[in-house]
């Protein structure tokens, strides 16, 4: 029997600006870009590290590297199978993701009703 490993995608307690920028630094390489991608397109099936890397041409520490920088941000999930961890993409962090580029967008174009004062701004968890 698998055991799942601990989940990440709940990141309570940040702004919208924290977790924005989280998660964009998490998909700030090419690489765990095209990760998205391939986890993406298993998602019925989980892929070990090895898998990940041999479909990305990459060598397994690099892939782990990666993959575990997604992990932290939430954007895979993780479970250990016997001696090999497999990876998923968490789609509730990708939903996240694009809901926070959304209002971050959408609130770029309003005026700050703060004076830009994010630490007392009653607005902070949805404003940039």
């Amino acid at each position: 029997m698998p055991a799942m490993l601990r989940d990440n995608s709940s990141m309570a307690g940040k702004g919208l600006v924290e977790r924005t920028c989280e998660l964009q630094a998490a998909l700030g390489f090419p690489v765990r870009m095209k990760m998205i991608k391939v986890l993406g397109s298993h998602s019925q099936a989980p892929l070990s590290v090895t898998e990940v890397a041999r479909t990305l041409g990459i060598s397994q520490p690099t892939a782990t590297k990666h993959l575990g920088i997604m992990y932290r941000a939430g954007f895979v999930r993780r479970e250990q199978v016997a001696s090999r961890v497999h990876y998923t993409l968490n789609l509730e962090t990708v939903a996240e993701y694009r809901r926070l580029m959304d209002l971050a967008f959408s609130h770029a174009l309003s005026p700050c009703v703060n004076s830009f004062d994010c630490d007392t701004c009653p607005f902070s968890e949805t404003c940039v």
